[in-house]
């Protein structure tokens, strides 16, 4: 921390001395012209004349009179608002010294006739609940890209990473002109467009698409980020082409990109192709939740399963190892026919390898003290992926609208892991493992869906259908070496058989819902919807016969399953909508008929469930720059066929998992609070959100615990609700008008309480009795920061939050893991003559020793370059940096899961020096 600290005081010293001997003051008295009134309140703002970015801005006080201090560094342009008056204004030259402008006389606009009002741009407007940023409001150096305007702009933050975070919640989806743009992945808009093409920026919540075409809400939420283009930006060229080598004594680095977009009106064609090692896998951060398979089985609520082994090595780098990557793509949208026809074509092809180690500590509470795991893991993948993604929309008439899309992806995957591990009760060693996986993947996906929409000449009035499926078929082969050796029982279990599996499943969904309003400012919606999911899945295991072939089919381990789901539901929505409130409720009758076929014993299980699942939305628009939103849901969740009777495996020998033929849908509602305001003239926002969940009849595992530290999971609806909450606040407020330095101050808390029951049959007289074990963990930190980018002289970001965590566990209090964090992160640009630019990037983190945890952790990582600009229009630049200067990036994470505490370490990418060459090349009017 001493070195930030230094550091940033000798920015912010340099800051004010570079400052203090270029600045001007700005005087005057503002009256009204018939009877010389002070006009108190009256609005002052002080704008750079080239192109209208405030600079500055202030109240006239009760006395009629104001005084502005700015930067004499360019031309300026002083405008004066009085609500009713006609504005005055005035240019001001650079170099021109104080100015004085006695009394300014402003004239009622009753009295003007033909006469020209010249208005300042609003930075930032509230619109219902999007919050719109004019991005020529805020400045950025020259060829930023739309990653650097987000940066800027009051309430969103980027990580290095490219993960985007809005009042408080991570960003989802990336538009431009509202439309997906190479699908999901949103890096390929926020590194590759330029600022300067940008018009405005929108945050906002979207809707699902069926919500958004039906008026019907389901409560689904997304944080969206919108970039609309300038009009002159949609014609010409653009795109940049890097290179960049490098090494950290014993390895090479390097990194290669290219991205080229046409961009004519309607149409936008792009093309990128990027090759690497150091980390820039080139993947959106979002595609995890969509395509990643981290469990070898897994069923969807609809029934449909999937599985693999070792994961999806397309999820996002989490930082594990130094992965090599290629991946290329190409986008064509298009609208023709007065907009009449838009189309989206998308195409991506990844490969990805990748070699790593890690090691992991879970500590588990018992009756007699802890078991404790130990393990490590060396894990090997390769990996490549085609994907596709194309959307129609069609605009029958002035009320037909259709919308038609198409997606698949094809995944090819090669996979090594081998682990080691050992199982510890009270520090005596109980047992030891190993385990060797070697398998081949290979899953195919394609997705359909079509919306048809028809409103009626009675606003409101409308009916819209939708279809919609997937297929998706999975295989895939496993040789599986493994044993464990109990050393309390003195017994050895070895393991080494030949596994091939294949999947089939097959979904479908359609639904209609007509909305009709109720007078102007109520509306109510119908609909009905049915969903099928169908699945088959076939698992052979094979032991090896007397010649060393794996031929003799393991009946234990082997399975042929069908899985069928059907759906009934219908949907009663009511609404009520006017310029400040806007409310929707919204219920939702579902019925599921569940069925499992086992082929091979000849068997059948079934099950029905009847649920209510409610949501409610409230928004209240206090004014045009504040609002409050409320919102309720709750909803069932349906036991999966694998939780209730699951497929025995045998890839982990510790853990054997039971199946409950009785569980019960758990019940959970939440409870959500979200406020923002805004108040520009004080630079000044401030956002907040409170949640609150509670689950009933939570599907928790009990634990059975034997000799050796093996254990038997029991699914089971709890008897005692878990509970959760979050909390964060946010805030941001000019500190230092003068120097354009800008603070903020976040506050964020986190709980979850959740149980589970333990039998310890370890211990002398076991009985059957299970003891009641309730989990706790609950975090919470405050942040302050300090901020100044003006791209000039120079500019830094810094932030520190200390916080506290908490892990606990009423079965075993003794060896809970609380203690201390802190984080900070800090960054910075120089600007120097010559178009030379001294910049650094640097986090530190602590995390304080714990009763089960003893070793603290901290470390600072840095990351400080130089680069220079070449040629007119400074499109050419030459880097040199070097990653983690100090040599102290290493893997770590500590959290809690099922009542265990967990620590993970790993190997990943550390100190090396790299030289890079960026050329960004541009054909259009926004570029000039």
């Amino acid at each position: 921390m001493k070195f930030f600290t230094s550091l940033l005081l000798s920015l912010f010293l340099g800051v004010l001395t570079m400052q203090v001997h270029a600045q001007k003051k700005i005087t005057g008295e503002i009256v009204s012209e018939t009877d010389k009134t002070k006009l108190a309140n009256a609005s002052v703002l002080l704008l750079q004349a080239k192109d209208s970015i405030l600079v500055d801005f202030a109240r006239v006080d009760q006395n009629g009179k104001f005084t502005i201090v700015s930067p004499d560094s360019s031309d300026l342009l002083l405008i004066v608002s009085y609500p009713k008056f006609g504005d005055y204004y005035r240019n001001i030259k650079k170099g021109s010294g104080d100015v004085q402008l006695g009394q300014v006389t402003m004239q009622s606009s009753a009295a003007l006739i033909e006469e020209i009002l010249v208005t300042g741009k609003i930075p930032v407007v509230i619109k219902g609940d999007t919050v719109e940023y004019d991005a020529s409001s805020f400045v950025t150096e020259k060829n930023a890209k739309v990653e650097d305007l987000l940066k800027v702009l009051p309430g969103i933050s980027v990580d290095a990473s490219g993960k985007i975070t809005a009042q408080g919640k991570t960003v989802e989806k990336v538009l431009v002109d509202g439309e997906e743009f190479f699908g999901d992945d949103p890096t390929l808009v926020t590194r590759n467009i330029r600022s300067d093409m940008v018009d405005k920026v929108q945050v906002y919540e979207k809707k699902s698409e069926q919500a958004e075409r039906t008026g019907v809400d389901d409560g689904t939420r997304v944080q969206t980020i919108n970039v609309q283009l300038k009009e002159d930006a949609k014609n010409g060229m653009f795109g940049k082409a890097e290179a960049a080598g490098g090494t950290d004594g014993d390895n090479g680095f390097y990194l290669g990109k290219v991205a080229i977009n046409r961009f004519k009106g309607s149409r936008k064609i792009s093309a990128y192709g990027i090759g690497s090692n150091d980390g820039q896998v080139g993947l959106g951060w979002q595609e995890e939740d969509k395509y990643g398979m981290g469990e070898s089985i897994s069923i969807d609520d609809e029934g449909g399963m999937s599985f693999s082994f070792g994961g999806d090595p397309f999820s996002y780098w989490d930082g594990k190892g130094q992965p090599r990557a290629l991946t290329g793509g190409i986008s064509f949208m298009d609208a023709w026919k007065e907009q009449k026809n838009k189309i989206n074509l998308n195409y991506k092809y990844g490969q990805i390898e990748n070699d790593y180690t890690d090691n992991s500590i879970s500590e588990s509470p018992t009756a007699s003290g802890f078991l404790k795991n130990i393990n490590s893991n060396r894990s090997k993948s390769d990996a490549n992926r085609h994907r596709f993604y194309t959307k129609y929309d069609l605009k029958i008439d002035s009320l037909t609208s259709f919308t038609a899309k198409l997606s698949g992806s094809r995944v090819n995957s090669d996979n090594f892991n081998r682990q080691d591990g050992e199982t510890y009760q009270n520090d005596t060693k109980v047992s030891d493992n190993f385990s060797n996986q070697t398998g081949e993947t290979t899953n195919q996906n394609i997705s359909y869906e079509a919306f048809l929409t028809r409103k009626f000449k009675k606003e409101g009035r409308s009916i819209s259908l939708r279809f919609a499926g997937n297929n998706s078929d999975d295989e895939g082969t496993l040789l599986l070496q493994s044993n464990t050796n109990n050393l309390i029982d003195g017994t050895s279990s070895p393991i080494d058989q030949f596994k091939d599996k294949e999947s089939n499943s097959n979904n479908l969904r359609t639904s209609i819902t007509y909305t009709e309003p109720l007078g102007k400012r109520f509306r109510t919606s119908i609909g009905y919807e049915y969903a099928m999911a169908k699945t088959h899945s076939i698992n052979r295991a094979f032991n090896k016969d007397n010649v060393g072939d794996y031929t003799v089919l393991d009946q234990d381990f082997s399975n042929d399953f069908n899985f069928n789901n059907f759906r009934n539901s219908a949907n009663i929505s009511f609404g009520y909508k006017t310029e400040k409130v806007d409310i929707n409720l919204n219920n939702n009758i579902r019925y599921d008929d569940r069925q499992q076929f086992n082929n091979y014993e000849n068997t059948s299980l079934s099950r029905d469930y009847l649920t209510y699942n409610p949501n409610a939305n409230f928004r209240y628009n206090l004014s045009k720059t504040k609002s409050l939103r409320l919102s309720y849901n709750f909803n069932n969740s349906l036991p999966s066929l694998f939780q209730i009777q699951p497929l025995r495996q045998n890839e982990n020998q510790m853990v054997e998992i039971i199946g409950n033929e009785n569980l019960k849908p758990s019940k959970s509602s939440n409870t959500t609070l979200f406020y923002q305001s805004w108040d520009m003239m004080k630079g000044k926002y401030i956002y907040g959100n409170l949640s609150f969940s509670q689950t009933y009849d939570a599907i928790q595992q009990n634990v059975v615990i034997e000799n050796g530290g093996y254990r038997k999971l029991y699914y089971e609806n709890m008897d005692k609700p878990s509970n959760s909450a979050n909390l964060w606040f946010g805030g941001g407020f000019d500190l230092i008008r003068k120097h354009q330095i800008k603070g903020n101050v976040r506050v964020n808390g986190s709980y979850f309480s959740g149980y589970n029951y333990i039998n310890d049959r370890t211990v002398a007289n076991p009985t059957n009795d299970f003891l009641e074990n309730k989990s706790q963990n609950y975090n919470y930190s405050i942040g302050l920061g300090l901020e100044r980018q003006t791209t000039k002289v120079i500019d830094f970001s810094w932030n520190v939050s200390p916080g506290f965590r908490f892990m606990e566990t009423t079965l075993n209090p003794e060896r809970n893991s609380s203690g201390f964090t802190l984080n900070s992160d800090l960054d910075f640009k120089a600007y120097l003559p010559a178009k030379i630019t001294l910049y650094g990037e640097g986090t530190y983190t602590y995390e304080a020793p714990t009763k089960a945890l003893p070793d603290k952790f901290q470390q600072v990582l840095f990351k400080p370059g130089v680069s220079k600009k070449f040629l007119k229009g400074e499109n050419l630049i030459v880097d040199f940096y070097v990653n983690d200067v100090f040599n102290q990036n290493k893997g770590f994470r500590r959290y809690q899961s099922n009542g265990a505490i967990m620590q993970n370490t790993y190997n990943t990418i550390s100190r090396y020096y790299m030289l890079k060459l960026t050329w960004e090349f541009t054909k259009m009017n926004a570029a000039k």
